[in-house]
């Protein structure tokens, strides 16, 4: 493997990894807005199942969606201002 492809691989499951810590609290605050205050769970205890039940590969493909995306922004913009 090149240390580009390491970089690239480090970056997606950083990025994968704050997709779900973002989704994770977004389906919590949702469960504590439809549930009674006597059942709402620690945000510890809820993580702890929530990452058992949502790997990180899940958010695998929205990252490398997302890094694209950034990619092709930057590539756009360095394009733009190699012409001026």
């Amino acid at each position: 493997m090149k240390t580009e492809d390491l970089i690239l691989a480090a970056q997606v499951r950083e990025l994968a990894a704050e997709l779900r810590q973002q989704h994770a609290y977004s389906t919590k605050r949702e469960l504590d807005a439809r549930l009674p205050a006597d059942q709402h769970e620690t945000t510890e205890d809820f993580l702890t199942k929530y990452r058992a039940a949502h790997p990180i590969t899940k958010f695998v493909p929205e990252a490398l969606q997302k890094l694209e995306k950034v990619s092709e922004v930057i590539h756009d913009y360095l394009q733009s201002n190699q012409k001026k």
